[in-house]
């Protein structure tokens, strides 16, 4: 030993020797190392006062995990700088014949170990050669040193911690070092205990702060996107975690795409959300979801901790994915509430192996409860929004179906009016042709015989020149001149009479259709004369018919239907026209022969104009709706217009608009196929769906007048 060194150690021996001085030492230590609360500081601080004190080469402090089998050194004061640092984690094997007596927690002096007893410092320090120095033996060593004493920290809670004196060069061990290396021993112990009670609170806080985020965010949001992209961000940050990724586990599909960005702070497949740290790359696409830890803890529900992949017989040194992703340590926590699996949350170190401390797992676990209740409140309110909108469906459904039945309700009675109406027309018209052609054909006879005997009675004027006084006072008494004027003019007056009867009739019977094919070629100039001509005597002579038709071709269409329309559009702008205050009443009728569309298909249009009233929009937004009126209850039914729509539209494949304004009187166009692509039965109910009606004018079902 240099004198140096002799000199040191008998400057120990003298204050280590003094009760007094050591106590004093040792309160002073004490005090340095309760200056903080952080575990790190106060484990750091000892070992910077121990090792130039016993003037160590290095002193260290390790913890053992007994869990694991491994020995952490957790911090160390090196006093010769070009010594390297031994921090990290060894396995419990590789200290060789010690490694019994540090999982025991004993005293070891020299890799000897000696029962660590308060007690029995006294006989150490009567045994004090024991330690003295012997020659160093090979294999003798940990952590490099030949010279090496473990001073056990035991805490209350089990966990064993070791003061390391560690020298280089050989050294005898001084029973008063071992005692007042002891007394440190149980004065960091109640640090240590202090330090881990204000790590906890400060882990607990950390726990409650996050579970808190994620809570405030779930009652914010239930969109499962937002909340779990948003929790195992947050995760990730607060666990220095590589990776973050929640699995779904219900209704996965592995044939769906993937969807996924490129900005590295939220990758997204459907089932699958990762958050990732730089420079690590997605790992979504290699994710397999039946990889072996799924499975497992899909089997088992239980917490799978793994600190080395490799080491791992689950996963195994040659799987792709976990190389892909380049995984080395991993923790896969459940996320399930109430006996259902929701998802799986993986945490995943990249950068080094890491051994997942139990405040980890705690923090991991109850952020994957708070996850367990999040995702349980968006699937109940993802199957509230099914079942509203399902609700909602079929209360349309209903609704649909409903006006359906009542569309299909008026459709049937107005079908029926109009079939009675029409074999009440016919038969009318069928009653009076019979009389009425017997009289106009016998007209030309009475006029011919009436003639003759008129030329008779000249004759007989002319030979008798005079006649008897009897004879004279029949002429005068029935007026003979007059009666010979007035005659021929009473004869032309039943002719054109008769004659108008009969167009009358021949119009009845063009309107009623009865006796003719349901699908057929019309003249809609005959069809609109014939129906002006039915409505003659509602027209009167206040209303003025403006007659601006154009070429139009025969159109093929269901004859009885289209007059059943123009009956319905021409007596709703009659009556609009009666309602209306213009001092010159005129209903404008136009048709024209058009092209239209890309294809450029042949339409007619026809348009039918008054300049009554107008219509407000409220009413023009209802005026083709069934059982809409805006009559008086038992005037009308709403049936008119909606039937008419029904029958441009549905039946015809054509259109049907209402341009009004009100003050500014109302038009109606129509315009149909000249030839109609699809045979539609003409008594075919069809619902008539309130969404597409374009624009539609003022209406009402009028009642039929003749």
């Amino acid at each position: 030993m240099s004198p140096i060194m002799a000199h040191a150690s008998k400057l120990r021996e003298g204050w280590l020797q003094y009760p007094r001085k050591q106590r004093a030492l040792i309160q002073k230590i004490v005090d340095r190392i309760r200056t903080s609360l952080e575990l790190k500081v106060v484990l750091q601080t000892a070992v910077e006062e121990i090792a130039p004190l016993l003037h160590l080469d290095r002193c260290s402090f390790l913890w053992y995990f007994e869990d694991t089998q491994r020995v952490q050194v957790v911090c160390e004061c090196i006093l010769d700088s070009q010594q390297a640092s031994q921090l990290g984690y060894y396995p419990l094997e590789s200290f060789g014949a010690t490694a019994p007596a540090i999982a025991a927690g004993e005293l070891i002096i020299n890799s000897a170990a000696v029962v660590s007893n308060p007690a029995t410092v006294g006989v150490l320090a009567q045994k004090r050669s024991r330690f003295s120095h012997k020659p160093h033996q090979p294999g003798h060593t940990i952590l490099g040193a030949s010279a090496n004493l473990l001073i056990p920290v035991m805490g209350s809670e089990g966990w064993i911690g070791f003061i390391a004196c560690l020298s280089e060069r050989s050294r005898p061990w001084r029973a008063s070092e071992i005692e007042f290396l002891q007394s440190i021993s149980q004065h960091l112990e109640i640090a240590i205990h202090q330090a881990q009670l204000y790590e906890q609170t400060q882990k607990q806080a950390q726990r409650e702060r996050l579970v808190n985020q994620i809570t405030s965010q779930t009652r914010q949001s239930f969109d499962l996107e937002t909340i779990l992209t948003e929790a195992i961000a947050q995760l990730m940050e607060a666990m220095a975690a590589d990776r973050c990724l929640v699995h779904l586990v219900e209704n996965l599909s592995l044939d769906e795409p993937s969807q996924s960005t490129t900005s590295g702070k939220g990758i997204r497949r459907k089932h699958l959300y990762e958050v990732h740290r730089q420079p690590f790359s997605p790992s979504i696409d290699a994710f397999d979801p039946h990889g072996p830890i799924t499975q497992w803890l899909i089997q088992h529900r239980q917490r799978v901790v793994i600190s080395d992949i490799t080491q791992d017989q689950r996963i195994g040194e040659t799987n792709t994915e976990y190389q892909q992703a380049q995984i080395k340590s991993s923790l896969v926590v459940p996320v399930q509430a109430n006996g259902i699996l929701y998802a799986i949350l993986y945490l995943n170190q990249c950068a080094h192996i890491r051994y997942w401390s139990k405040n980890d797992q705690k923090l991991a676990q109850a952020v994957a409860d708070q996850l367990a209740i999040s995702i349980q409140q968006a699937h109940l309110y993802t199957q509230t929004q099914q079942q509203a909108i399902q609700s909602a469906a079929q209360a349309q459904q209903l609704a649909e179906t409903l006006e359906a039945l009542r569309l299909t309700q008026s459709e049937l009675i107005q079908s029926e009016k109009m079939s009675s109406l029409g074999r009440m027309v016919a038969g009318v018209a069928h009653e009076i042709n019979n009389p009425i052609n017997f009289i106009y054909g016998n007209i030309p006879y009475v006029e011919n015989y009436v003639h003759d005997l008129m030329r008779l009675l000249r004759g007989y004027q002319a030979c008798y020149p005079d006649t008897v006084p009897e004879l004279t006072a029949i002429a005068e008494e029935v007026e003979l001149d007059f009666l010979l004027r007035d005659l021929p003019q009473i004869l032309h007056s039943m002719q054109v009479g008769a004659e108008r009867i009969r167009e009358i009739v021949q119009s009845l019977q063009n309107f009623s259709q009865l006796n003719q094919a349901s699908l057929k070629t019309v003249d809609l100039h005959v069809a609109l004369e014939s129906t002006l001509l039915i409505l003659h005597n509602q027209i009167g002579q206040e209303i003025k018919i403006v007659r601006q038709y154009g070429e139009l071709p025969l159109v093929e269409c269901y004859a009885k239907q289209m007059n059943q329309a123009f009956l319905s559009l021409l007596m709703n702008a009659i009556e609009a026209l009666h309602r209306g205050t213009a001092e010159e009443k005129t209903l404008t009728l136009r048709t024209d022969w058009v092209s239209v569309g890309a294809t450029g298909k042949p339409v007619v249009r026809i348009a039918i104009a008054d300049n009554g009233p107008g219509i407000t929009p409220e009413i023009k937004s209802k005026i083709f709706d069934p059982f809409f009126t805006t009559k008086d209850v038992g005037q009308g039914r709403g049936l008119g217009l909606t039937v008419c729509y029904q029958t441009i539209i549905n039946q015809h494949r054509g259109h049907l608009q209402c341009n009004s304004q009100p003050n500014e009187g109302t038009e109606f166009v129509i315009e149909i196929p000249v030839r109609q692509t699809h045979s539609i039965s003409s008594n075919q109910p069809l619902y008539l769906g309130m969404n597409s009606i374009p624009q539609p004018s003022v209406s009402d079902e009028l009642q039929l007048q003749v």
